[in-house]
């Protein structure tokens, strides 16, 4: 048998020395730099277009959150209606409000009204609506006395204004919840109440000529409350405004003319007059309790009088009982032909500041150790 070679000593010499690896050559150098590079420019490439696609990203958000505010007020501006409705042609208001009831009841809408209009209105449900006239159109009752002329009905920024409003169970009414705006209008010749302001509305009046309505000229209810500036109410068959069941009542520079009573508060209620006169009140053919009167504060009703001219009515010119109050600053309550100008009841009323109005007066205010002055409450 053969036995294997022992091996050599060239064998011993190549296990004890280490192994040696090739040098790169310059063709492997200059290929790893390129791939180097190339990586290198591939990583920076990326972060550039992820930087400049976030960029885009937010461009197109601004540009979409442009385009949808764009959008929505242009869509605004398209619902936005402006009717003309022209009476002597046959044409109706009631019609009109009916197409934007159904169209776009929010609003804001205008109705532009010329010619004499023989109709009732119902407003109901609408809002930023606006009837208007440039050349005194006229609504008149259709109803024989049953209903009210214009009856605006949970709606809210309704406008009546330049009109004349005749006849009718009522002239305006502004119901349950409403506001209301009347300016430059003529309501006359109603049954019931001129502007009946009821179940938590508000009505702003301005320039307004409320006359000859059988009832009051107008009437604030239910916490409802009035704002009235240079108003005329005049030759009313009842008060020129009621004010009843902690509602509010709001005057500045408005008149009271020639009605069964001035101003009428009771049941909580309150009156803020500035500025303007009451004047010539006179009792009708069949007199009633404080027919004649100039104001009329019962039940606990509250009000001021600033500048004030309260003269010459049929009675007295303010009388007050049930815990009424009265406060006076600069107004002058003189010649009222009841014998009394200022007059205080026996249940508990109060008054402050009473001397100065330069009437008659039987009203005893109470001594305060405050020494309250006119001033303070101004």
């Amino acid at each position: 048998m053969l036995s294997p070679t022992a091996p050599g000593p060239e064998y011993e010499e190549q296990a004890k020395s280490p192994k040696r690896t090739a040098a790169p050559s310059a063709a492997r150098i200059v290929h790893r730099d390129i791939v180097r590079r190339i990586t290198t420019n591939s990583t920076r490439t990326t972060l550039t277009e992820v930087r400049e696609e976030n960029i885009m990203r937010r461009e197109i958000s601004l540009f979409a959150l442009f385009l949808l505010v764009t959008i929505s007020a242009a869509s605004q501006y398209i619902l936005a209606a402006n009717l003309r409705v022209n009476c002597e042609t046959k044409e109706t208001i009631r019609k009109a409000v009916k197409l934007l009831a159904a169209t776009n009841p929010q609003g804001p809408n205008t109705i532009s009204v010329s010619g004499s209009c023989r109709e009732n209105i119902l407003i109901h449900g609408m809002d930023h609506l606006t009837l208007i006239t440039k050349k005194g159109a006229s609504i008149t009752d259709r109803s024989n006395g049953t209903l009210a002329v214009v009856d605006i009905e949970d709606s809210r920024s309704v406008t009546l204004q330049g009109f004349t409003i005749n006849g009718g169970g009522g002239g305006v009414l502004c119901n349950a919840t409403s506001v209301c705006y009347l300016t430059g209008n003529t309501i006359q010749d109603v049954a019931g109440t001129g502007v009946g302001v009821f179940a938590d509305s508000h009505a702003v009046l301005e320039s307004n000529l409320i006359q000859n309505n059988g009832g009051r000229g107008a009437s604030v209810n239910d916490r409802s409350q009035m704002a009235s500036s240079n108003d005329v109410f005049q030759g009313n068959g009842g008060q020129g405004v009621a004010v009843i069941s902690g509602a509010h009542f709001g005057s500045f520079n408005s008149s009271f003319h020639n009605n069964l009573v001035g101003v009428e508060a009771f049941l909580n209620s309150t009156v803020r007059l500035n500025g303007g006169t009451i004047s010539g009140n006179v009792c009708a053919p069949s007199p009633s309790p404080f027919c004649g009167y100039g104001v009329v504060l019962l039940g606990g009703a509250q009000a001021s009088f600033a500048n004030m001219t309260i003269t010459t009515n049929g009675g007295n010119g303010i009388h007050l009982e049930d815990g009424s109050f009265a406060v006076f600053f600069g107004s002058t309550v003189t010649d009222n032909l009841g014998g009394m100008d200022v007059e205080c009841a026996p249940q508990f009323p109060i008054t402050r500041f009473v001397a100065g109005t330069g009437g008659i007066t039987n009203c005893v205010e109470p001594a305060s150790k405050s020494q309250l002055k006119e001033t303070d409450l101004e």
